[in-house]
């Protein structure tokens, strides 16, 4: 299918707030079909009449304009956060915010530490290493993909862009502290969930698209 992907069922639930029973995931073949089962249970969430973008904008700037030199808008850059760490970043959200951060994507450091805690230990064995040596040389190849930085999404330009990809991934919690949640509310943020676990843009991703349920 054009979305096949275990933890994209895993993100939707975190990000509704819901569990999804695994027999009801199974009958879903499209997209649509999976969002019916999230809009079931809508008219049982608490929905207000806030708007969780707004809520989520000012919870992220009470927490970040510390951290920024001018004034966080919509359309402020993102590089006007550029001295916090990104792993910082995530924290601040998580801890400060109640709020889910974006997806972590990996450097190309982190990329090439994950690699060698695969590639290395075999490496010493095929030298003749013994394998007490061999085995935790995997511990160095996993403490450098720790410290390798972590980076946000291509599509995070500004801080609006933050905003919005935090606010789709709290969009139960949001919900749960009075923002307005109906299915109009619920697609978008639906959509923009799925959209980081598929190479198609967000428009395209309709009710009928394929979806692959995990068995």
């Amino acid at each position: 299918g054009d979305l096949d992907d275990v933890e994209l069922i895993q993100d939707v639930e975190a990000a509704f707030g819901i569990r999804l029973a695994d027999d009801e995931i199974e009958r879903c073949s499209t997209v649509g079909q999976l969002f019916e089962l999230i809009e079931a249970r809508l008219p049982q969430m608490t929905s207000g009449h806030s708007c969780a973008t707004a809520m989520c904008f000012y919870r992220l700037r009470r927490a970040l304009q510390p951290h920024s030199a001018i004034a966080l808008k919509p359309k402020t850059s993102i590089s006007a956060l550029s001295a916090v760490p990104v792993r910082k970043l995530h924290q601040i959200i998580e801890t400060e915010c109640g709020l889910r951060p974006p997806p972590q994507q990996i450097t190309l450091w982190g990329c090439l530490a994950l690699l060698l805690v695969v590639t290395f230990p075999f490496g010493l064995f095929a030298v003749g290493m013994p394998w007490w040596i061999a085995l935790p040389s995997a511990a160095l190849g996993i403490g450098l993909y720790r410290l390798a930085p972590i980076q946000l999404p291509g599509e995070v330009e500004t801080f609006g862009d933050l905003v919005k990809i935090v606010s789709s991934r709290s969009i139960g919690a949001l919900a749960g502290q009075g923002a307005r949640l109906g299915p109009k509310e619920a697609w978008q943020a639906f959509t923009d969930v799925l959209s980081d676990h598929t190479q198609l843009s967000k428009d395209r991703i309709l009710a009928e698209t394929l979806l692959l349920a995990p068995k």
